[in-house]
């Protein structure tokens, strides 16, 4: 090394620093190659031990990042993590570099993950940033600017891992550190543009307008605080036009659209091909043109797009680019293909997308979806052309997708639910089976557990009917009933499963190995406490990689290798020792019973039951409590499946039935199940004349609600809790809600419990542990796009105030559960989004989740007036059957029973008939005529026509997880 220069190097660093201004003035990738140049020599030229040497190697770390963001080189990436650490290794702690240098090695960090993918990186980024936070250095620029990159650490997690914590922390800390960055400096409105963008991301996951409101007044604020001379000018409008494309893509309008369309054009007008994003814009609007031809079908549109996009391609000069680019002309190839079904438009979206995925390194993020895409498009084709090398590409390219280790789970799902369809179409089942056991084995890792109940069932949505159609294809594959029930047991029932997991009991572990059940049990109380709004999300992600690591480790011990696994066969058939349980798998492929009974697990082809024609039936209750359709059910179902069983024995009486627990999958979870049969005043012919009927979720529920638990019947602490809305601001009156707990609370005296009434939720949550029983009479709703949010209305200071889902979930009352949740309001079972069917998100599930034993609710509406006799009878019956398990089944079968016999004595006599004003909703029935007439516990209005009315239909809904 040359003799140490110390003016000389100083002059080289500051003609790199100069140059690196330039380069983000000019964006000129030859001033930024200089400043490399320059910097490198700097460096070179400093010997070891030299107190400007972490200086030299922090500035010539932010170069090499300066020109990643501009050639996507991931080497440059690597060089400024190498450069970033031994500058760190040699700055004393608390020094104000050392802070700067936290946060460039976690801006490296997080453009590598963005890069490749490697969820390490991002946690690491995020540890780095808040370790230069921690430093609390008295610099208020550093702090912003950890702040802000904090914030972008959040945000890139958040999409990895679908965690709403860390995309609300995210935005926080974005409103933070621009609120805190003075206006008229060169990133204020870079960071309200990224402020922006967070609510346009967090609006694209929630779909809450509000936040796409805010997101597109922050751009118009943005342009508002710019002049026509910035040099981001053009950038300005497009970012705006983009938001409007957001907010027409998920439910707004056509002129959003027109709006994003004409916004795109202004911003590449103003532009030109020396600007960095000139490129970028041309693909935003060749997109927006894509998307309006989803609206319009016009030809025009989707040329232009593909136009828009060529463009873009011959103007950039960056490969990454290129295959983006390429990859969008698939797609718009692929959409006009679809309209015109000609093979040219077809092959033209293939050879698109094989030159996309020639220009993607090997571990590029993107290359998962290309070949999950390519192979889609010649699946595609081969449905036109059925020829067998359209077949061959197709599935090799998808099954190269699902078990290449490298590529993303979302699009491994996605690879395999289109190759299953494919394998099915030429009836190849043992391929089909493969692929489908690869994807149940994908599960555990698509739902980590450090996700939050309510983002589990944000990524459950990418696996609805996985599990249903593995099932039916291990069926198809000859591979027996036991198979496919654990194909159904690890794919459905999820979240349940999630948070049994974190609240069951582990006695054998406590046994044989106490200290590592004292460790687990410690993991998994922190795990459980329910998120707070200044809960920090990292601290939940450690927790959760922590919690997984060690029941890895349990399951090396002898003898646990199963622990919180799929239970095995003998465990399945103890769970059938009481009665039988029967789980109905409905498929595309194929329609069965999976049977347990007798310590036996058989199955049982139910041909005559399709997807297709149940999903043909209107999910409103009219459709599927038609008698035609109750009948049909018991025809292709249900009489089958108790002809198998035995169950042909009319039951005299109520108290003698026997009993099954059905377990339905699918779209058949909206069905009646215990209501299926022919209900003609002369027939008989019916699931409820010949068995009293309970459902579970999953057979795995049953068996973990067999975990021994402290009973509070015959305690001290026996108190019942009796709410009545009979009048609940907002929603109409229930004048019969009253009527019923004033009848319950006289019942529940002679049950040997203390009714508490109350109508505040504050109230309800905090005695609700306190309590053996909880009755609710009056309002129920269910939200169809996010079941989480489904609630029991009450009230608070004369206020509607909902019980959500969410709240349920987060209370854990197992350690001495509740006896019964009977939830005499609407809906209380209703599943009206299909992607939650094999999850059972609702208030039902809430209520067990949170350790009731067990729930009686509703599927959909329910006559007030009836809600009295049904309670009566129910609780007489658990009353006189010593307040036991079966007593609640049998009560609840007594007074199915006996509402049956009056509605067919309705229907004999023709008084059967209602019309619109006997309905929620019209002010006569409400105000004028209540003692006279009949009304729903629901929100919204309903519109009947029925001559045989079947009210007591949806009460039958017994979701009984403890096996007696």
């Amino acid at each position: 090394m040359p003799s140490y220069d110390p003016d000389k190097v100083h002059n080289l660093h500051i003609l790199g620093m100069n140059l690196i201004d330039k380069h983000l003035t000019t964006v000129s990738l030859d001033a930024i190659n200089l400043a490399i140049k320059y910097l490198q020599e700097a460096l070179d030229l400093t010997p070891p031990g030299t107190p400007t040497r972490e200086t030299r190697l922090s500035s010539l770390a932010n170069a090499y990042l300066h020109r990643y963001q501009r050639n996507a080189a991931v080497a440059d990436i690597n060089t400024a993590i190498n450069l970033c650490r031994e500058g760190i290794s040699l700055t004393p702690d608390g020094h104000l570099l050392r802070a700067k240098q936290s946060k460039t090695l976690g801006d490296a960090y997080r453009f590598r993950y963005i890069q490749l993918g490697v969820i390490h990186d991002i946690n690491q980024a995020i540890q780095k940033y808040r370790e230069g936070l921690d430093l609390k250095v008295s610099d208020s620029i550093t702090r912003i600017n950890l702040t802000y990159s904090l914030s972008l650490g959040y945000q890139a997690r958040s999409q990895e891992t679908a965690t709403l914590a860390d995309l609300n922390r995210s935005n926080e800390l974005l409103e933070e550190a621009c609120n805190s960055t003075p206006e008229g400096t060169k990133f204020k409105n870079s960071r309200r543009k990224d402020v922006a963008l967070g609510y346009q991301v967090k609006y694209l996951r929630t779909e809450q307008v509000v936040d796409i409101k805010k997101a597109i007044s922050l751009f118009r604020e943005r342009i508002d605080h710019s002049s026509s001379k910035d040099p981001g000018y053009a950038s300005f409008h497009a970012d705006l036009g983009v938001a409007y494309g957001a907010k027409q893509l998920k439910g707004g309008e056509m002129k959003d659209l027109e709006k994003s369309i004409q916004l795109l054009q202004d911003a590449v007008n103003l532009s030109g091909p020396s600007d960095p994003l000139y490129v970028w814009m041309l693909e935003e609007l060749g997109k927006a043109y894509k998307n309006r031809f989803w609206e319009t079908k016009s030809i025009p549109d989707i040329d232009t797009a593909i136009e828009k996009l060529q463009k873009a391609v011959e103007v950039s000069t960056n490969a990454f680019q290129h295959a983006t680019q390429l990859q969008w002309m698939s797609r718009a190839a692929m959409d006009k293909f679809k309209e015109t079904q000609l093979i040219n438009d077809i092959d033209q979206s293939i050879q698109f997308m094989e030159r996309s995925l020639d220009k993607t390194l090997p571990r590029d993020i993107p290359r998962g979806c290309r070949l999950y895409e390519l192979g889609n498009r010649y699946g595609l084709k081969y449905k036109v052309t059925q020829a067998v090398k359209d077949y061959t590409a197709a599935t090799k390219y998808l099954q190269e997708v699902v078990h290449d280790v490298s590529i993303d789970l979302y699009n491994k799902v996605l690879a395999g639910k289109e190759a299953m369809d494919l394998f099915a179409s030429r009836k190849d089942w043992q391929k089909g089976f493969k692929i489908a056991t690869a994807l149940i084995e994908l599960v555990p890792s698509l739902i980590p557990r450090f996700l939050e109940p309510l983002d589990t069932q944000y990524v459950l949505r990418d696996i609805a009917g996985i599990a249903c159609d593995a099932a039916a294809m291990s069926l198809n594959a000859g591979r027996g009933p036991l198979v496919a029930l654990k194909l159904l047991e690890a794919g459905r029932d999820i979240m349940a499963t999630s948070i049994n997991d974190l609240r069951g009991e582990i006695i054998s572990l406590k046994s044989e190995y106490p200290e590592i059940a004292e460790e687990f049990l410690t993991q998994r109380y922190a795990l459980d406490k329910p998120v707070t709004d200044d809960s920090d999300p990292s601290r939940r992600y450690e927790r959760g990689n922590q919690f997984s690591r060690l029941i890895d480790q349990i399951r090396e011990l002898p003898d646990f290798d199963d622990f919180l696994r799929v239970p095995g066969e003998e465990a399945l058939k103890r769970a059938a020792i009481r009665y039988p349980i029967v789980v109905i798998n409905v498929s595309r492929y194929r329609c069965d019973a999976i049977i347990l009974s007798n310590g036996c697990i058989c199955s049982m082809a139910l041909p005559d039951l399709t997807l297709a024609k149940l999903q043909d039936q209107s999910p409103h209750r009219n459709s599927i409590s038609n008698p035609e359709v109750l009948s049909w059910l018991w025809e292709v179902a249900m009489k089958p499946i108790l002809d198998f069983l035995g169950f042909v024995k009319l039951s005299s009486t109520d108290g003698d039935c026997p009993r099954v627990c059905w377990i339905p999958t699918g779209p058949l979870c909206r069905y009646p199940l215990h209501a299926a049969g022919h209900h003609g005043v002369e027939s008989s012919e019916a699931v409820i004349d010949r068995v009293m009927s309970s459902y579970s979720s999953s057979v795995k529920a049953i068996i973990d609600s067999r975990r021994p638990t402290v009973t509070r019947m015959g305690t001290t602490r026996a108190r019942s809790m009796l709410i009545s809305m009979e009048d609940t601001p907002g929603t109409t009156t229930l004048p019969f809600a009253g009527r019923e707990v004033e009848m319950l609370h006289s019942l529940h005296l002679t049950m040997s419990l203390d009714p508490i009434n109350t109508k505040s939720k504050q109230e309800v949550i905090s005695k609700l542990p306190e309590c053996s029983v909880f009755h609710f009479a009056g309002h129920g709703f269910t939200d169809r796009q996010d079941p989480s949010k489904s609630h029991l209305v009450l009230q608070d200071n004369g206020q509607s105030d909902p019980l959500e889902v969410g709240t349920l979930l987060g209370m854990n009352l197992r350690q001495s559960p509740p006896f019964l949740a009977y939830l005499s309001a609407c809906g209380t079972g209703q599943i009206k989004n299909d992607t939650f069917f094999d999850e059972s998100i609702h208030l039902i599930s809430a209520f067990r989740l949170a350790g009731f034993r067990h729930v009686i609710g509703t599927l959909w509406e329910v006559n007030d007036e009836y809600c009295i006799d049904m309670a009566r009878i129910t609780y007489e019956e658990i009353r006189d059957g010593g307040m036991t398990d079966d007593s609640v089944c049998k009560g609840l079968h007594k007074a199915s029973r006996e509402l049956r016999r009056r509605c067919l004595g309705m229907a004999g006599s023709g008084s059967g008939r209602q019309t619109k004003k006997d309905h929620v909703g019209s002010t006569e029935h409400s105000v004028q005529d209540q003692g006279q007439r009949m009304s729903e516990r629901d929100i919204l209005p309903c519109d009947e026509d029925l001559s045989m009315p079947l009210y007591w239909v949806p009460f039958n809904l017994l979701f009984e997880s403890r096996a007696s």
